[in-house]
């Protein structure tokens, strides 16, 4: 068993912790709210399945920097979030924060940014951090201002501009720390495979195994995938794990603990149903990794997962992934259009 812990933070007012699966009402209620999703990412509001994408992510950064995002409670209500992130991409280490509407103008944001920024000195002894905050956010500019921050020359993030303000080393006592979540993920191990939670020394890897055409012509778009994407995507593989839909595994060969894969169990709320996954690196074809690492999956989702059904969703013409399907008991049970592509669906039949 693998895992990562994410602690519990407490101010005057505030809970920082790990976001469970019941803060998605109150998360996407505020991800979809214009004047707060104008702010984040991409500037468009989040719909239920991408709020959970976010929260999964949010999680998945734990295991991966060892800090992230805490959701952050008032009188036993999700109130918004604030943490450090810090995506490869990142100029350095952010300080972020944001509030929902009905929370907002109560000094929450101030004081969630003040927690995270004493206690990322105290406990991480990170120093010097940033936030990067969009010109015309004058209130996230406003609690950095307050916060003692001082302005440096833009940036941009995102393909977005924007402003840098710089934190000041923690100048009061670090933030109750009030014990915090364990996040297990199981490892799974057959013959010649472990199968293990995510790590951030993983990123490089992954993104090898993205970049490559060949490897890549059958999934989502086609297309080899940005790191930027790939971060993300890790990070909400194993976020998923915390939330109960689903996660996945890096392959890794037990001989040496090279990286040769990915496999997991898609469940999140915008996928069709739960499907079973599985990539392998080129260099690694033709030598069973698929199959076995599959198998070992399909036996723990069945075993643990809850699932109502379990199927693996292969484009048509992906003849290697519809073998291994094939060979693991799963029957062709028809076709449909998905992410704009004819797809197989092969489902496996319920053990017992």
């Amino acid at each position: 068993m693998t895992g990562f812990e994410i602690p519990t933070l407490r101010t005057q007012r505030l809970v920082l912790r790990a976001f469970r699966a019941d803060d998605l009402p109150a998360y996407a209620a505020m991800l979809g709210d214009p004047s707060v999703a104008r702010f984040l990412g991409t500037g468009k509001p989040r719909d239920a399945a991408e709020s959970w994408e976010a929260m999964a992510r949010a999680l998945g950064q734990w295991a991966m920097r060892g800090h992230g995002l805490f959701a952050v409670e008032h009188a036993g209500v999700l109130v918004g979030h604030a943490g450090v992130l810090s995506p490869p991409a990142w100029p350095c280490p952010e300080i972020a924060y944001a509030i929902a509407p009905a929370a907002q103008r109560r000094g929450f944001a101030t004081e969630a940014a003040r927690a995270v920024r004493d206690w990322a000195g105290a406990a991480l002894g990170m120093s010097g951090l940033a936030s990067f905050i969009r010109p015309e956010n004058a209130p996230s500019i406003a609690v950095a201002r307050g916060l003692g921050a001082t302005r440096e020359p833009d940036t941009t993030i995102m393909g977005i501009q924007a402003q840098v303000w710089r934190h000041a080393p923690p100048a009061a006592p670090a933030p109750v720390v009030a014990g915090g979540t364990r996040v297990a993920i199981p490892e799974l191990c057959t013959a010649r495979l472990v199968l293990r939670g995510f790590r951030g020394a993983d990123y490089e890897p992954v993104c090898a195994i993205h970049a490559d055409a060949e490897t890549m012509r059958f999934l989502g778009d086609g297309k080899p995938r940005d790191p930027a994407l790939t971060w993300a995507q890790l990070c909400m593989w194993t976020g998923a794990h915390a939330l109960g839909r689903g996660g996945w595994f890096a392959v890794t060969r037990a001989a040496d603990g090279a990286v040769v894969g990915r496999c997991g169990v898609n469940a999140q709320p915008g996928w069709p149903e739960p499907e079973l996954a599985y990539t392998i690196a080129r260099a690694c074809w033709g030598q069973g990794y698929a199959q076995e690492a599959a198998e070992a999956v399909r036996d723990w989702a069945w075993r643990e997962g809850g699932h109502a059904s379990l199927a693996s969703l292969v484009k048509v013409g992906n003849d290697a992934s519809a073998n291994v399907a094939r060979k693991l008991g799963a029957r062709l049970s028809g076709t449909f259009e998905f992410e704009g592509k004819p797809t197989q669906r092969w489902e496996y039949p319920r053990p017992g």
